[in-house]
């Protein structure tokens, strides 16, 4: 009899658990699709919207622990589709963010929604610090991905209007694995332009000491003896 009403108390508090959890996963939902309605500028399409937004990471990845990359998967496809809308539509995307963060914090070592975000955001999102936050944590995961480090300096140049800062993230991704030959020179240049002629050959000089293809090397030493002709 004792062992009875132990057992019913078990089932009990189980399902109670249960109902815990699911209502939490509810609140957690309204609260963000209440914050995404007020964020957003087009109430006429909300409701479609709203769909794509999915719950807390953490609660997805409570929900089903066994596979958050299935989950990264069928979310990528939604932001897909969001995007392809609104790019033929409206080209205004509250939700973008939101979605791509949601995708990495489920699949953080999946290189792509990094390399996505970071040129939709800043240049058809116009969310060019939305894009520096989403390109920081991409190279956090991401630290040997010379174009998350060149995103970043294009972003800074193009949209911050600091060739300083973008000329040292070139340079990080110049000397990183897979990096174009050209992007050896490209720091040296955007720093001389900027009157920063010593940063320049700084740049060039390290270069020309890590890198070893014949091509690069070549390319970085003209670059110094132009320099040097107009010190």
């Amino acid at each position: 009899m004792i062992s009875g009403l132990s057992n019913t108390r078990w089932v009990s508090l189980f399902l109670l658990m249960v109902a815990a959890f699911f209502s939490a996963v509810k609140l957690q939902a309204d609260l963000s699709e209440k914050r995404f309605r007020m964020a957003y500028s087009n109430p006429a399409s909300i409701e479609q919207d709203v769909l794509y937004i999915p719950v807390d990471p953490i609660f997805m990845k409570l929900a089903m622990p066994a596979d958050p990359e299935f989950l990264a998967d069928l979310i990528w496809m939604r932001t897909a589709y969001y995007f392809g809308e609104h790019a033929m539509s409206n080209r205004q995307y509250p939700y973008l963010l939101h979605l791509l963060d949601t995708i990495t914090e489920l699949s953080p070592k999946w290189e792509l929604p990094y390399l996505f975000g970071a040129v939709i955001l800043p240049s058809e999102g116009n969310a060019v610090e939305e894009g520096l936050f989403f390109i920081d944590k991409g190279i956090q995961h991401h630290p040997e991905n010379w174009q998350l480090w060149f995103f970043k300096g294009y972003t800074l140049w193009q949209y911050r209007n600091d060739p300083i800062e973008a000329a040292k993230m070139f340079h990080r991704a110049s000397l990183l694995p897979g990096a174009p030959a050209y992007l050896a020179t490209l720091p040296a240049t955007l720093a001389s332009k900027s009157g920063q002629r010593d940063i320049a050959l700084h740049f060039l000089m390290e270069a020309l000491n890590q890198l070893k293809d014949p091509l690069q090397q070549e390319m970085l030493r003209k670059k110094i003896r132009e320099l040097m002709q107009h010190e």
